[in-house]
């Protein structure tokens, strides 16, 4: 069943001054697609991609690591593949696909990826792995091709949070990927650390760490397919976007705009309220937005916000209009309220932008007219 929602006089949330002279209206369709929702321990909504006849393919299902079609005209969403075994997995929402990249697509087959934590061998540690996939669109079937990238350390078993594993596609051979820090109790030491709280770019051929000192980035784009932005989660407020630049280090743990949580978390942060001697971030949220991903809007069809940012977060239960000048300053902000934990955004070739919730929901968003 659909139910369509018109949003004629939506309240904003401003977040900024600017914001108060150009409200945003929007059109919602709201689509069940629970089917494809985690429901261990927490429901998480689906991980999402979409092809370029309009279908889409998510992740999550019931154990978490099922990969599924999904055509929004009819309704059918069909399962076609377990990416996560039983045996490397706990009963956790956490343990399921984080995002899907798709890399090359014909009428009869698509190359992607898919990244996902999972136990290591001896189930007493997580890891985030990067693996390629072929899709045969004629037979439903998919292959598994190669692990791109399998972190390391493999952390305890506690830390099965902040994987990010989010996806940039470069091009047809290679994408960025974000790794969060896993919750990892020595993500300070930068050699223990490893793979964790990175972003990388990796290929068939491997991978190569871009940058560090990140927590937890849900959300990356490449920019009018120039400039890397990555958006992720601070401590009790400090979220941040940032401008991702080859060798940086972002500052995490070190520095962030958020707080601290109890005694008993797993880090500290050394500085709060300043990211003194680091990258200082495009912008960032205090108190937290808990943001998602990150989505360029089309060129036409969106008013001003048109070829501008649209961000999801959870807390807020809002999509979030972002502007950007010349120089990537942020000059405008606006917060919509759409009801649901956005868990992951695309844009449909259509130019509607097309969200997850954790809620088990597919949302269709468009301007009202």
């Amino acid at each position: 069943m659909i139910t369509k929602v018109l949003i004629a006089t939506l309240t904003l949330l401003l977040l900024s001054p600017a914001s108060a002279n150009s409200a945003v209206n929007l059109d919602i369709k709201t689509i069940d697609i629970s089917a494809s929702a985690t429901n261990g321990g927490s429901q998480r909504g689906a991980a999402l991609a979409v092809l370029d006849d309009g279908s889409l393919l998510l992740g999550g299902g019931k154990s978490g690591g099922e990969l599924f079609t999904y055509n929004i005209e009819s309704k059918s969403l069909k399962k076609i593949a377990t990416l996560i075994s039983a045996n490397r997995r706990n009963n956790d929402s956490r343990f399921a696909i984080n995002d899907i990249g798709i890399l090359t697509q014909s009428s009869s087959a698509v190359k992607l990826l898919v990244s996902y934590p999972r136990l290591g061998l001896e189930r007493n540690c997580v890891e985030v792995v990067i693996e390629q996939l072929d899709f045969n669109r004629l037979t439903q079937k998919v292959k598994r091709v190669s692990n791109w990238l399998i972190t390391k350390p493999c952390v305890p078993i506690s830390a099965v949070q902040h994987t990010s594993g989010r996806f940039a596609v470069i091009d047809q051979s290679s994408a960025y990927v974000t790794i969060g820090d896993l919750g990892y109790p020595q993500i300070s030491d930068r050699k223990k650390r490893g793979d964790l709280g990175s972003i990388f770019k990796v290929s068939a051929k491997g991978a190569v760490k871009v940058s560090q000192g990140h927590r937890n980035a849900q959300g990356i784009l490449l920019f009018n397919n120039k400039d890397l932005l990555a958006v992720e989660h601070g401590p009790r407020g400090g979220d941040e976007i940032n401008l991702i630049k080859q060798g940086a280090d972002y500052g995490w743990p070190f520095v962030t705009y958020g707080q601290p949580y109890g005694s008993g978390d797993y880090v500290r942060p050394t500085k709060t309220g300043t990211h003194a001697g680091f990258i200082e971030p495009l912008t960032y949220w205090v108190p937290s937005i808990a943001p998602t991903e990150l989505v360029q809007l089309p060129k036409d069809g969106w008013g001003s916000w048109s070829n501008q940012l649209l961000l999801g977060t959870l807390k807020e239960q809002a999509v979030v209009f972002i502007k950007l000048d010349q120089k990537l300053a942020v000059v405008e902000q606006q917060k919509v309220d759409v009801g649901h934990r956005v868990r992951d955004l695309e844009v449909l070739p259509t130019g509607v932008a097309v969200a997850t919730t954790d809620s088990g929901q597919l949302l269709l968003i468009s301007l009202a007219s």
